[in-house]
Parts: structure tokens; C-alpha cells; sequence
């Protein structure tokens, strides 16, 4: 990972309080009751390491609901304003209106600089843009609030990919498949440069 970021950080150089989910259906058991003697509660983060941890044994199948869960986790933002700042912009995204989408992210990511799904729909948006370095600068910094967070190591990957930074790009894509084994995309793109890089080196 040290690497990863080394060569972010030269590609970039070189460019142009959560509350707790209520409907998570396998937090706890039906019948447990909290008040019970030996009921654990557990916080939105200790949840989060949890399923985090799940996620690096499961098998493709097994993945999916642990996925859903982790993914509602890392949404939730505690605030009125930041969800409906990040509903419009998603909505602007699936309409075709990045502008629109960046802008309200923009907005995110200045009022919750610590919340790292703003910074990575801000760098999903600005690769959209060939905006590369602001793509890298946003994903890193949700990299750098959550550290597992998956899906911007693939999104890093992605951008790496774009400016033809192939040992990076593969970096990162072994990043997302040392938290996620059985994502099928990063596995997908992995064994795409590898093959690639075999056969430049014939």
C-alpha cells in the first residue's frame, strides 16, 4: 500500500457522528433482547470491523449480504443535509448531469471532510471528467478515513489504469482483492494486466 500511494502521489505531481443503522436484518438475533445479561452491544464501527472481517473469508455467495450491510454502514453520514446532498447528487449522476453531481458533492465533501463516501463520489465524478488528479487526490483521501474501503482501491485502480500506470493500477487491484477475494471485477481486471504485462514482456 506504501508503494500504491508512492506512485499516486508522483502520477499527481505529474498531472495537468454516525448513529446506528435500524434495519440491518442480521445484527442482531430476533429473539435477543439488549437488556439481557451477556448482550453485547456492539457500535456502527465495531459492526463495520466485523463484516470487514467476514468479507476477506467469504465466499462469492456468502459476500453479498455482508456486502449490502457494509456498504449501508459506510453511507450512513448522521446528517440530514449530507444525505440529501449525496441523494441529489446520485440522482444527478444516474440523469447524466456530472456537472450538477459534482457540484453537490463538492458540497459534501466540504461540509463532512471526514465522511470518505463524499470524497469517493467526488472522485468517481471527476474520473468521469479525465480529471485525474483531483479522481486520485478525492480517492485517496477516502482511502485515508477508511482504509478498507474496497471500491475506491478499485476506482484508483481504474484511474491507474486510464494513465497507463499498469504496475500501480495493479497494485491497487490487489489492494481490493486483499479486502475483498471474491470481488470478480478487481479479480477480473488483475488477471487482465497480468496477462498484459506477460506479454509485453515476451
Amino acid at each position: 500500500m506504501i508503494m500504491l500511494f508512492a506512485s499516486l502521489a508522483l502520477l499527481l505531481q505529474d498531472a495537468p457522528q454516525t448513529e446506528p443503522e435500524q434495519d440491518a436484518p442480521d445484527a442482531v438475533e430476533i429473539d435477543a433482547d439488549p437488556l439481557a445479561p451477556g448482550f453485547e452491544f456492539q457500535s456502527p464501527e465495531e459492526r463495520l470491523a466485523e463484516r470487514l472481517d467476514a468479507l476477506a473469508q467469504a465466499s462469492e455467495a456468502e459476500a453479498a449480504a455482508l456486502v449490502d450491510e457494509i456498504h449501508a454502514l459506510w453511507a450512513h453520514s448522521g446528517s440530514d443535509t449530507i444525505s440529501l446532498l449525496m441523494d441529489r447528487g446520485r440522482g444527478a449522476e444516474i440523469a447524466g448531469n456530472q456537472d450538477i453531481a459534482a457540484r453537490m458533492y463538492d458540497h459534501v465533501t466540504r461540509l463532512a471532510p471526514d465522511y470518505a463516501e463524499g470524497w469517493l463520489a467526488a472522485g468517481r465524478v471527476a474520473a468521469g471528467f479525465e480529471d485525474w488528479a483531483y479522481a486520485l487526490e478525492s480517492l485517496n483521501r477516502a482511502l485515508t478515513i477508511e482504509p478498507r474501503r474496497y471500491d475506491a482501491f478499485m476506482s484508483v485502480g481504474q484511474v491507474l489504469e486510464a494513465a497507463e500506470a499498469w504496475d500501480a493500477a495493479l497494485d491497487a487491484y490487489n489492494e481490493v482483492l486483499a479486502i475483498y477475494p471474491a470481488f470478480q471485477p478487481a479479480v477480473d481486471a488483475k488477471n487482465r494486466l497480468e496477462a498484459a504485462a506477460a506479454g509485453r514482456a515476451l
